[in-house]
């Protein structure tokens, strides 16, 4: 289990248990399938959107922890299934610190073990369909992640990428599912209608913050630190806020480095230096902290307890990790 989760003992207790319970209902016959699917949950990520899930569902009263536990495995469950494509498609190598699926098992073994995957998150949610749209709440996250990823795909190696389309972007492939595993946790605890949407406007916030963050840890770590290959967006053309808002104050230079075909070590230190002088890290940065500021005033309409406590101090907490 991540570090992170050392100072929250509930939530990671209730992770613990929501892994084992993942685990338990991975199996495929075909043995190379049934290990690439297994092995994305074995060098595990922060589990940060299952947590919300987990911390959401504590704020009502009708709460039912088995449901709860099946409801955020399935957001963890989908979101590992979108990094097998997301690695495929950029034909990444390096993810969490070990060689991606595609890369240990090959390109076949990852979209079969992806697909499996999906079929697994209504499989274990399907038991509560009566009594929550919990399906319902998976099938708007695929719809609009895989919405804001063929948006990613369309703008790749665009010249002319705006912040806003960005924006556009990051709020599809990321924050949707943010918002949906906190909406999801409220309405599964039995948080009247317009918390549930408050959660979700607050998953909303968290998400941006949160894929902002990424972008800029990119070009700000090292790869050992990183867990994933440097600079992999901007050698797949996808151009993020720090390039984005440096792009502003030196355009003949990016202009430049987009027409390359392969980047050296050298080209890589320079454009780092570049996004530091400009500002761009920075201006991501601050942008990341307007989101979260807009999370936490939100939080503040949440029932009070030490659930919403804990969801305050996760979001602050994410604005300052450094991988």
């Amino acid at each position: 289990m991540h570090p992170l989760w050392k100072d929250y003992p509930v939530i990671q207790k209730e992770l613990n248990e929501t892994k084992n319970m993942i685990y338990q209902n991975i199996f495929i016959r075909n043995k190379q399938v049934n290990e690439a699917a297994k092995h994305i949950f074995e060098a595990s990520g922060k589990m940060v959107r299952p947590a919300y899930a987990l911390l959401f569902s504590q704020l009502g009263s009708t709460s039912q922890p088995e449901r709860a536990r099946v409801m955020a495995g399935a957001i963890e469950i989908f979101h590992n299934a979108t990094l097998l494509h997301d690695d495929i498609i950029d034909e990444g190598e390096i993810r969490r610190g070990t060689p991606t699926i595609q890369a240990a098992y090959g390109k076949k073994s990852a979209v079969y073990a992806g697909d499996f995957l999906l079929s697994v998150c209504f499989r274990i949610t399907h038991p509560y369909r009566l009594e929550m749209d919990v399906q319902g709440i998976l099938t708007r996250a695929m719809e609009r992640v895989i919405g804001g990823e063929l948006h990613q795909l369309d703008q790749s190696f665009n010249e002319e990428m705006t912040l806003r389309r960005y924006l556009t972007q990051i709020r599809g492939k990321t924050a949707e599912l943010f918002a949906l595993a906190c909406y999801a946790g409220a309405m599964e605890s039995g948080l009247p209608e317009k918390e549930q949407w408050i959660s979700y406007r607050i998953g909303i916030q968290i998400g941006m913050a949160f894929q902002l963050m990424d972008d800029l840890l990119e070009y700000t770590q090292d790869e050992a630190d990183w867990g994933k290959a440097m600079f992999q967006d901007l050698k797949n053309g996808i151009y993020t806020a720090p390039v984005l808002f440096s792009m502003k104050q030196e355009p003949t230079f990016f202009k430049e480095q987009f027409a390359k075909e392969v980047y050296t070590q050298e080209d890589l230190i320079t454009i780092r230096n570049v996004l530091i002088e400009t500002k761009g890290i920075e201006s991501a940065f601050k942008m990341a902290e307007r989101y979260t500021d807009k999370a936490l005033k939100l939080i503040q309409q949440l029932p009070d307890g030490s659930s919403k406590q804990d969801i305050e101090r996760l979001t602050k907490t994410l604005l300052q990790r450094s991988v």
